[in-house]
């Protein structure tokens, strides 16, 4: 009964954000960073940031297919690059801590069903289910896709404490990198290649740093 009544919460929060933003945007492939900032900021700076941050929270996908990168430019866009990572930040985690809490409630078959398959690439991953595994995940940009490793991680009973500090920490550098691009879009080229090249620089040391510290443990 508890599993239901979480299941059943859970869904009917999505829902709701669901036809909010439908409600908003005739189809989801409609939306980009400066249109969600001008419905945003319709609310003013103070409720847009709330708003902004049950959005990213409960778009559960593939329930409502907005990618987490359009949300997290348009945070860096209306917010700026450092309100914008800390909401990003914050409802990113949150978003991936509800898809863990699906995967660890509906289990293994269901989640597989709902994914077509493509849970066994994050599988492979995440075997160790260590915090350093999976930090090493979230920080690289051509690891699996963001919501594959939650729901594989509460599958595979990755204890929650381990994917939710992992997800948070991991996440940080390449989202005050888009946030800072978001918002820098304004502002000329010379940020926007700055932006890009900080990007590059993150998504090739951070993963590297990480799996020679993880060797280097391993060795120990």
């Amino acid at each position: 009964m508890k599993k239901v009544t979480v299941l059943a919460l859970l869904l009917l929060i999505s829902i709701m954000v669901y036809f909010a933003i439908k409600g908003q945007y005739t189809e989801f492939q409609d939306l980009t960073p400066i249109k969600i900032k001008e419905y945003l900021l319709s609310f003013g700076t103070f409720k847009a940031s709330l708003i902004y941050l049950a959005m990213y929270t409960f778009s559960i996908r593939p329930f409502i297919p907005v990618p987490p990168t359009l949300y997290t430019l348009a945070g860096g866009f209306t917010f700026g690059p450092v309100l914008g990572t800390i909401l990003t930040v914050t409802g990113a985690t949150l978003n991936a801590s509800i898809s863990f809490m699906i995967a660890r409630l509906l289990g293994k078959g269901y989640v597989d069903r709902i994914l077509r398959g493509k849970l066994d690439k994050a599988n492979e991953k995440l075997s160790e289910g260590g915090f350093k595994a999976l930090l090493i995940v979230r920080s690289s940009p051509i690891g699996p896709p963001f919501d594959l490793v939650s729901y594989a991680a509460g599958v595979l009973k990755v204890p929650f404490w381990n994917h939710f500090f992992a997800t948070m920490i991991g996440i940080i550098p390449a989202t005050a990198i888009y946030s800072y691009f978001g918002g820098s879009i304004t502002k000329g080229g010379f940020f926007i290649i700055l932006g890009f090249f900080l990007i590059v620089v993150f998504s090739v040391l951070v993963p590297w740093i990480l799996k020679r510290l993880r060797v280097h443990d391993n060795q120990l």
